[in-house]
């Protein structure tokens, strides 16, 4: 059977068609559209009407190409910016009215679990402690674990669109913008991270979603994105230092041309690789491995658990 699902992000809003022969999972398709439902949530507490429609287009999209794949399931998960917007019901109620698609709205906690759930089996024979790090438009999500147990999961309000929102006005940023925005993370992160005992020296870090794919798609100058060129493969902190002095160096316009880099993720990319620098440098990482494969690949397997009991 093919099964779908679909992560409604603040930034992107992403796609997966799988095949499932009862023992294996194997994606036939994946669609990748930034979206930016969260534009202006922060400041607003609503979704921007332009926002929402960018969005419904993109899922009008998506459906014909579920339809056309013959899709029996369509799972679809809503994030960090469903959560805070005032009027994400009424996006909710249009979508089931006239797509006939039921979004469920994920937690934090949701989000954790179903991106931890995805690591664990996309990387099964890593043995040792795990720390997931998802970096998103509107939050992070943290999850400590193995690959038996999720033992720790925490969502910060740490994101790439919020932050970028409420820090830069200059283009590029200016080092004072991005002082104040690196000082506000490291509160986070002391503040809210108090449980999660975790160390270099005895864990991998694992980081999911845009920010990461996107610096390994820059670091490698990937005219076109390659999955299975990105998925699982290291990422070392002295590169993404340097790729923050490359985005830093040049505005917008230019930065957006950088191959590797979606031009509608150029505006965003530096706060999300402050976002993890930041997270590296606290926890005294050096390295880390790229999982492509974040909550969308969660909600499949977390179907699959659910229908296989």
């Amino acid at each position: 059977m093919k099964i779908a699902s679909i992560d409604i992000g603040t930034n992107s809003t992403l796609l997966v068609i799988a095949e499932y022969d009862g023992n294996t999972l194997s994606p036939v398709h994946n669609s990748v559209e930034i979206t930016r439902l969260g534009q202006g949530v922060g400041k607003t507490g609503k979704f921007h009407p332009e926002a929402v429609e960018r969005t419904f287009e993109t899922l009008e999209k998506y459906k014909q190409i579920c339809d056309e794949q013959d899709v029996e399931k369509v799972l679809i998960g809503g994030t960090s910016a469903m959560r805070d917007a005032e009027n994400g019901s009424d996006f909710i109620v249009r979508v089931r009215e006239e797509l006939h698609w039921k979004i469920q709205i994920l937690s934090g906690d949701d989000e954790a679990r179903l991106t931890f759930l995805a690591t664990r089996h996309e990387f099964s024979e890593l043995s040792g402690d795990l720390l997931v790090i998802d970096i998103g438009g509107g939050s992070t999500e943290f999850i400590a674990g193995n690959t038996n147990e999720l033992q720790f999961m925490k969502s910060l309000d740490v994101g790439t669109v919020r932050f970028t929102e409420q820090f830069i006005e200059n283009d590029p940023p200016s080092k004072d913008e991005l002082a104040a925005a690196r000082e506000i993370i490291q509160e986070h992160l002391r503040n809210e991270l108090r449980e999660l005992r975790i160390t270099a020296e005895s864990s991998m870090l694992i980081g999911v979603a845009g920010t990461v794919t996107t610096l390994l798609a820059v670091q490698k100058q990937m005219e076109e994105y390659h999955p299975e060129k990105i998925h699982r493969q290291p990422l070392t902190l002295e590169q993404i230092n340097q790729l923050c002095e490359v985005f830093c160096s040049m505005p917008f316009a230019q930065r957006k041309e950088l191959p590797g880099l979606q031009p509608k993720r150029a505006d965003v990319i530096i706060m999300g690789t402050v976002i993890l620098q930041e997270i590296m440098k606290f926890y005294n990482f050096t390295e880390l491995l790229v999982n492509d494969r974040g909550v969308r690949y969660g909600l499949l397997y977390d179907w699959l658990e659910q229908t296989d009991r």
